[in-house]
């Protein structure tokens, strides 16, 4: 049996340290997450942890930073599920790809401990430049990802950026508005919900979130109607969109 390497098992007890956090939730520090209980679940002995980091801190300290860089790629996943069918749908508006890809976004703060995690490290990282880099990280690949999202929806609803405005500065506000409301979601702060289509089954249907109506603010403001725009092609789509099952009549 090949010997295992250092680098091998520090990836999986940092791997098991983060599946702990995760498991227990975002009100768990890490310095709650004992090396000895990882060592145990990786069927490890302690010298193997010990030759790799001096004491429990320095584990506690790549563990944070592990858990801030987490993003878990599902998220961007279920908003390009919640849109793909308005993209598809002869009769979608762009106010609807947004409110549902809002919609996706709301129902799954509360389960997503990995960002309420990692949302509750950056929030007191301010002190620790490894920290800060690790969350500047994260921000960026997210930006990144969604970014591509919002670059189709502009293409197929035909519109663009204002000028002074990038797709780099909408990603960002659209980031900062979603994880305040992540945030609320995660302080059991009562959802409000808006009536606003007038062609809702009844007067009751509160069909809008804020988050939705937000989205949407930003995206008046933020980006116009392109009179120049090209029909819209399917083949822009990324493929891994179509094989993962992000299309109409997919639960992805």
């Amino acid at each position: 049996m090949a010997r295992r390497t250092a680098d091998q098992t520090r990836s999986d007890l940092i791997a098991i340290g983060l599946q702990m956090l995760h498991e227990r939730g975002p009100s768990t520090a890490v310095s709650h997450i004992r090396l000895s209980s990882v060592l145990r679940r990786a069927g490890l002995t302690t010298g193997a942890a010990y030759r790799i980091w001096k004491d429990q801190t320095d584990y506690h300290h790549d563990l944070a930073l592990e858990a801030v860089r987490f993003r878990d790629r599902t998220s961007t996943a279920t908003s390009v599920a919640a849109v793909m069918p308005i993209i598809f749908d002869p009769a979608g508006s762009w106010h609807e790809a947004v409110r549902r890809g809002a919609e996706a976004n709301i129902r799954s703060y509360p389960e997503d401990a990995a960002f309420l995690t990692s949302l509750a490290i950056r929030a007191t990282s301010y002190e620790d430049p490894d920290l800060l880099a690790a969350s500047r990280q994260r921000h960026d690949e997210a930006i990144e990802a969604y970014s591509q999202l919002y670059r189709i929806v502009l293409l197929w609803s035909r519109r663009r950026m204002r000028p002074g405005f990038s797709l780099h500065d909408l990603a960002t506000a659209l980031a900062a508005v979603s994880e305040g409301s992540g945030l609320h979601q995660a302080t059991g702060t009562p959802e409000v919900r808006l009536s606003l289509d007038a062609t809702a089954s009844s007067p009751g249907d509160r069909s809008w979130s804020l988050l939705g109506v937000a989205t949407v603010a930003l995206c008046e403001w933020m980006t116009e109607p392109d009179p120049n725009a090209p029909d819209f092609d399917p083949a822009c789509l990324p493929q891994r969109w179509l094989d993962d099952g992000e299309h109409p009549g997919s639960d992805a």
